[in-house]
């Protein structure tokens, strides 16, 4: 403490040299809070707590060296602190306490609140509780009733005090930890998050951050999506108004929701306080959220995805303002308990230009000069865009390299695969070109054909209204007998767009349980869109088989999964190929969704003879026993590859170089696994 002053001194000069911080303002209401104590146990006739309680002179040693000695000191001490607050106010300092009280809550409700903090501050204040016969070491809901009761007025105000310290229970701002005892029996104390706050601290508890104001994303680096661009500063002017609605901002994950949140946060002074749905398993959490947003003076946000079908109601936040803001996906339903509206805004991904800009700024000068077209192709969340840069920008200087390459982009973009697709799905060997695929002419343009949809899909949605109303996504459907190339066509396909393929596991994503495979499959194709990646329904009749009339639960629930199904692979804005060896049990529906149809036929002889020399690569074998064999032995690509293999592992095994022999043999061993003769004569 500073010199004391004298007992004449002015009132509200008493505090002026104090630091305008809020954890000396939690010490100076406490101050104020022991200074009622001391006077209740001197007009209960009570003089020995002090002499059994000496730390209480102390205290009250400090008060009166600063506000004076007299029966009015409680009143002194509070009339130099309330002009202590309006200095700290007049310079904007932000006081947790000050907020509170702005929030709704009395000058007899904080008092209350302080008193059953005391302990936290100072231990020796148990004893004293257990005197007045509080329950151990914190005060009981009947002592601190009978302690604040008379304020020296001629009322008794108990009802006025037992409502107080309901309303500080019912707003999560004391605890109870022996609820099942009678209420004057309650042990009172005060959440250790909510104390801290007072302090000015925001503890990080799992399912709660805190990101102070000088974390906050500024306007001016925010690189805004074209949909949010002119709504910074009217969205922040709404959240600012006395009924503002409830703001969803809805997207991809890692596309800027949060980042937009920071930033009308900042041009509204506060800070962001996030939970994530954790905070709906307890109730105290919720009422604690709302607590510590006022306490931190934060913007509350939630942070939760629903899957389609999946609805959140939000309860009123305890004593917390009308700002909310809930970070979300495409699909689910909100809705807010007190009948506030909902402000949705949309947050796509960002387009080409877009992503240049998050590049260029993500990325050292040089690498920029040098950017891969194939990067800014990349259809890439906001936030992923940043996380592949710093990835692939580190892979090029640990070869040395100032530019990027594909290759580090991919490596980079791996590094984003989630947990929620690698538990769904499989990633596939991409690498090769096309014209490595034996299929006749017309499968071959049909190939083109989808490669160029793929590469143009964004340019082709912006030029047609048509397109644009569906998305920019791209679905097609390989359709043929099994082994004639259709998962070898989407690796290649893959390979060609420089992008990963996923394989969906059909074993990880179908569940019995109701509900479940409908989030299963949707959380993929949303790992799949934000990723950039192109993924693969490999045996999509599994799944798109034509819906049949309800005969029994299971037949609607079947039903329902379709449906859902076909939803949502028309909004779906990523590259999905589907292959069927039964195209005609897949739903009509579905096909009608398809971009593009391919319709894979078994090889002829032509093309048997060109699927050997692909597989044999640089093995002479003659062209005329070649000829023969795809001639007479009427097999699929997928065979053929078997028996290429099979003589491979022929040749090593007699230490040869491959023949004509060891093909044969093979053949005749694929022929016997389908119980047939070979047709080719040794």
């Amino acid at each position: 403490m500073n010199a004391p002053l004298d007992a004449s001194a002015p009132t509200l000069a008493a505090l002026a040299d104090m630091p305008l911080t809020s954890a000396q303002h939690l010490r100076l209401a406490l101050f104020g809070v022991v200074a009622q104590l001391v006077q209740a146990c001197r007009d209960g006739d009570v003089p020995a707590a002090l002499h059994a309680h000496p730390f209480l002179a102390d205290y009250l040693e400090q008060i009166e060296a600063r506000v004076g000695q007299g029966t009015a000191t409680p009143l002194r001490w509070g009339a130099a602190l309330s002009a202590w607050e309006t200095q700290a106010t007049g310079q904007s300092v932000h006081l947790p306490l000050l907020a509170l009280r702005h929030a709704g809550l009395s000058g007899l409700e904080l008092e209350l609140l302080l008193a059953c903090g005391l302990v936290e501050e100072d231990p020796r204040f148990g004893a004293l509780f257990a005197d007045g016969q509080g329950a151990g070491q914190r005060p009981s809901f009947g002592l601190l009733t009978a302690w604040w009761r008379d304020d020296g007025s001629a009322d008794d105000r108990a009802d006025e005090v037992r409502g107080s310290l309901q309303k500080l229970i019912a707003h999560g701002l004391l605890q109870i930890s022996n609820p099942q005892d009678l209420r004057t029996e309650w042990t009172l104390s005060v959440a250790l998050a909510v104390w801290d706050g007072l302090r000015g601290e925001i503890a990080a508890l799992p399912w709660l951050q805190h990101i102070p104001p000088g974390g906050l994303t500024q306007p001016a680096d925010y690189l805004a999506p074209l949909a949010a661009q002119p709504s910074c500063v009217s969205l922040s002017a709404l959240l600012a108004g006395p009924s503002a609605p409830v703001l969803l901002l809805r997207g991809p994950a890692h596309n800027g929701r949060k980042t937009l949140a920071a930033t009308l946060a900042h041009i509204l002074g506060k800070s962001l306080l996030i939970a994530r749905d954790a905070v709906y398993e307890d109730e105290t959490r919720w009422r604690l959220f709302g607590v510590l947003a006022v306490i931190a003076n934060a913007i509350p946000l939630i942070e939760q995805e629903l899957a389609p079908g999946e609805s959140r109601k939000l309860p009123a936040l305890p004593l917390a303002g009308n700002a909310m803001v809930v970070v979300t996906g495409r699909h689910g339903a909100w809705a807010s308990l007190d009948a506030r509206p909902m402000l949705a805004v949309e947050l796509p991904l960002p387009l080409a230009a877009q992503r240049l800009k998050h590049w260029q700024a993500s990325l050292p000068d040089k690498a920029c000069a040098a950017l891969p077209p194939s990067a800014v192709a990349l259809r890439l969340a906001s936030g992923n865009i940043r996380r592949v840069a710093q990835a692939a920008n580190g892979l090029a200087s640990l070869d040395g390299r100032d530019a990027l390459q594909v290759q580090d982009l991919r490596h980079a973009c791996r590094t984003l695969q989630s947990a929620r697709l690698e538990t769904l799905a499989t990633r596939l060997d991409a690498r090769g070109a096309l014209h490595e695929l034996a299929v006749d002419d017309a499968v071959r343009e049909e190939l083109d054909a989808l490669v160029a949809r793929c590469r143009w899909r964004e340019a082709l949605a912006a030029d047609c209204p048509a397109l644009a109303t569906v998305g920019v996504g791209v679905r097609a459907l390989f359709a043929g007998p099994s082994g004639t190339g259709k998962t070898y066509a989407a690796r290649l396909i893959a390979a060609e767009l420089d992008k990963d393929l996923y394989r969906v596991d059909l074993s990880a994503t179908v569940n019995k349980y109701l509900g479940e495979t409908e989030k299963n499959l949707n959380q993929a194709l949303s790992a799949a869109e934000e990723l950039d990646i192109v993924l693969l329904l490999d045996e999509g009749d599994a799944l798109m088989a034509n819906r049949t009339d309800v005969g029994s639960a299971n037949d609607r629930y079947a039903n329902l999964e379709t449906n859902f199904l076909l939803q949502r692979i028309e909004s779906f804005e990523g590259i999905l190929l589907v292959t069927s060896n039964a195209a005609d049990r897949i739903d009509r529906a579905f096909a009608r969704r398809m971009d593009v149809v391919v319709n894979f036929r078994a090889p002829d002889a032509w093309r048997r003879f060109q699927i050997l020399k692909l597989h044999l690569g640089d093995i002479e074998i003659g062209d005329n026993w070649l000829q023969e064999a795809a001639e007479r032995c009427t097999l699929s690509g997928g065979q053929w590859r078997n028996v290429v293999a099979h003589a491979r592992l022929l040749a090593l095994q007699s230490s040869q170089a491959l023949q004509a022999a060891h093909l044969h043999a093979a053949l005749v061993r694929e022929y016997r696994k389908s119980g047939a003769n070979c047709p080719l004569r040794n």
